[in-house]
């Protein structure tokens, strides 16, 4: 699933079509929309003003209070083409058509993500956390969310209620970069544990953004483009390989559901 980083390579790469207007509209699958307050035709003319992320989700303001949320699942793309391209790949069920000769794409095979056409985002994102980029992401809020809960870090990342644009791949790096085991009771982190692994989140997904994202199969940038950040993992997707720093082999467990990948030398 693209997280926080692959999102906000996405939205950087739209982002020069900010100012456009919007000439056209094509919904081909009316099951992707997930929340519809109006119909996809009163995009049309709207400007985007403004093209935002929200943890895993590209927010397009069009005009004063039209909100076209994505959300990409497990396998979706969001991107641009030339208006003169053919938009008749496989699995493409909505089309935003623009007046600078671009037109934006939403493609999923899977069908797991979806759209939203919204006027007020608040009540979409009332729940979600803080966002671990933010300035609110410090040391002490993250102890504070660790405090007496039993429940293992890698799994507390993963809680979006808690911290937004975190999956399971920038969990194992994060952890791995601060040296700490996933399974660990949150509860059982020192302070000190707690400021290194709240530097190496914020550390592990600037440099996934510097490297637009981490492409294994599906996730593509705006420009439909893999990422780079694949190249650079130190753990996630190195089950049987050699750790990159003392040479132990990276294990493969599972906590809460989710694979995890670790080195047990390095992470304690």
């Amino acid at each position: 699933m693209p997280e926080l980083p692959e999102i906000e390579t996405i939205r950087t790469s739209l982002s020069i079509n900010i100012g456009a207007r919007v000439s056209g509209v094509e919904l081909r699958r009316t099951d992707i929309v997930k929340r519809q307050d109006f119909h996809p035709e009163e995009l049309n003319g709207q400007p985007i003003n403004e093209i935002s992320r929200r943890g895993k989700f590209l927010v397009l303001l069009l005009g004063q209070e039209h909100f076209l949320i994505v959300h990409l699942g497990m396998s979706g793309r969001f991107y641009m083409q030339s208006e003169e391209d053919d938009d008749r790949a496989k699995h493409v069920h909505f089309v935003l058509h623009l007046d600078n000769g671009h037109k934006l794409l939403y493609q999923d095979a899977r069908r797991f993500g979806g759209i939203w056409l919204c006027r007020n985002i608040e009540e979409i994102f009332a729940l979600m956390g803080v966002e671990p980029l933010s300035r609110q992401f410090t040391a002490g809020y993250l102890g504070k969310i660790a405090c007496n809960r039993k429940v293992a870090i890698k799994t507390l990342l993963l809680n979006q209620r808690l911290i937004s644009g975190i999956g399971n791949i920038y969990a194992d790096e994060a952890l791995f970069a601060a040296g700490i085991r996933g399974q660990r009771p949150a509860a059982s982190l020192t302070s000190r544990e707690i400021k290194r692994l709240q530097l190496a989140i914020k550390k592990v997904l600037k440099q996934s953004i510097q490297r637009r994202g981490t492409t294994f199969r599906d996730f593509r940038d705006g420009f439909n483009q893999s990422g780079n950040n694949q190249n650079f993992l130190k753990v996630y997707g190195k089950t049987n390989q050699a750790c990159s720093i003392c040479g132990n082999i990276i294990r493969k467990e599972t906590i809460g559901g989710r694979s995890s990948h670790f080195c047990e030398r390095c992470q304690k």
